[in-house]
C-alpha cells in the first residue's frame, strides 16, 4: 500500500516514470504510475468544478480569464475560500490499495529503497515521499 498527498500525486508518477526500468519492473511501475495519473487528473477536474464555484462566469457558461493569466474570481473574500479550499483538497491523501496491485507496488517499493542514483530538486524530493509512504504503512500494519 502507498499513501500520498494529492498534491504530490504527479510528481512522484514523474519521478517513477522517469526511472530507467526494464522487463517486470517497468510493467509493474508503470501500473502504479497509471493509478497515480488517472487520480491527479480526477484531483483537476474536482479543482475546476471547485473554481466554478468561486470564478466568473460568462453568458456561454465559460470562466472568465483574468488579465494577469488565471480566472478572475467574484470577489476577494471568495479568492481567500478558494484557496483554502483548494489547499484542504491537495492536503488530503490517497491511498493506492487495491488488491490488483499489491505485486506491482512490492515491486516499485523494492525498486524505490534500493535505488542508489543521485537525484536533487523535485526527483529527490519525490523519492523521499515514496520512502517515507511505504515505511509510514509498513509501520500503520504493524502497530495493528
Amino acid at each position: 500500500m502507498m499513501n500520498l498527498q494529492y498534491k504530490d500525486l504527479k510528481m512522484t508518477a514523474d519521478f517513477l516514470k522517469n526511472l530507467s526500468l526494464k522487463g517486470k519492473e517497468s510493467v509493474h511501475r508503470m501500473r502504479v504510475v497509471k493509478v497515480l495519473e488517472e487520480q491527479n487528473k480526477k484531483l483537476a477536474e474536482e479543482e475546476l468544478e471547485l473554481l466554478k464555484a468561486f470564478a466568473e462566469i460568462d453568458d456561454q457558461g465559460e470562466l472568465v480569464q483574468a488579465q494577469g493569466g488565471g480566472f478572475k474570481i467574484k470577489e476577494d473574500k471568495d479568492k481567500r475560500e478558494f484557496k483554502q479550499q483548494q489547499e484542504e483538497l491537495y492536503q488530503e491523501y490517497f491511498t493506492v490499495g487495491d488488491k490488483n496491485l499489491e505485486t506491482a507496488l512490492k515491486t516499485v517499493e523494492e525498486i524505490v529503497n534500493d535505488y542508489n542514483e543521485e537525484l536533487s530538486d523535485k526527483d529527490a524530493e519525490a523519492h523521499f515521499l515514496l520512502v517515507e509512504s511505504f515505511e509510514n504503512v509498513e509501520k500503520k500494519e504493524s502497530a495493528e
